[in-house]
């Protein structure tokens, strides 16, 4: 049993720590230089909204069951907002850290109201403080716009290329001493 590949790591363990190093030099380029890793994140939100757009007005008009209006028009506004953000790109940061904060704020109440009604259990002061970390982090970003949303997204996009980096690293050097 010991030294068995795990099931869901297929591959050879020199491609998990090849993407590993990659990933781990993005995120430190993103560290860096956050404000051009936030206007990258910016950009690839925009063509992914123009992207799906335009596969929503294709898929539409070419549907076998009639021309659906909502989803002609939904398609359309896809691509509006793409362009928009292309268009205006540092409104585009704006928005989008603003709806960072948001989702910051909303974890964060959940996660406090579900650490208090799990009150009589080990964790649920862990929950509270992840909420209450959650919020702050939220009314940081609030109180520091416009200046957040130039750095924000690059320092998240940072963290998680590195935390992806080193656990793709810790997975290859795993399945090295694994027989296959």
């Amino acid at each position: 049993m010991e030294n068995q590949r795990p099931k869901g790591l297929g591959g050879h363990w020199r491609l998990y720590v090849a993407m590993g190093v990659l990933s781990l030099l993005g995120g430190l380029f993103a560290l860096l230089n956050p404000v051009a890793a936030s206007f990258f994140v910016l950009q690839i939100v925009a063509f992914l909204f123009i992207l799906l757009g335009g596969m929503q007005v294709a898929f539409t008009l070419r549907s076998p069951f009639g021309l659906s209006w909502f989803d002609l028009g939904m398609g359309v506004l896809q691509i509006l907002l793409g362009v928009m953000l292309l268009a205006n790109q540092l409104g585009g940061l704006v928005s989008l850290t603003l709806i960072l904060a948001f989702l910051f704020m909303l974890e964060g109440v959940i996660l406090v109201l579900a650490g208090t009604n799990l009150r009589p259990f080990r964790p649920w002061l862990w929950l509270v403080v992840g909420g209450t970390i959650s919020i702050l982090l939220a009314v940081f970003v609030l109180m520091n716009l416009p200046e957040a949303a130039a750095t924000l997204l690059g320092l998240l996009l940072g963290i998680d290329l590195m935390s992806n980096g080193l656990w793709l690293v810790a997975a290859g050097l795993m399945l090295r001493d694994v027989k296959d």
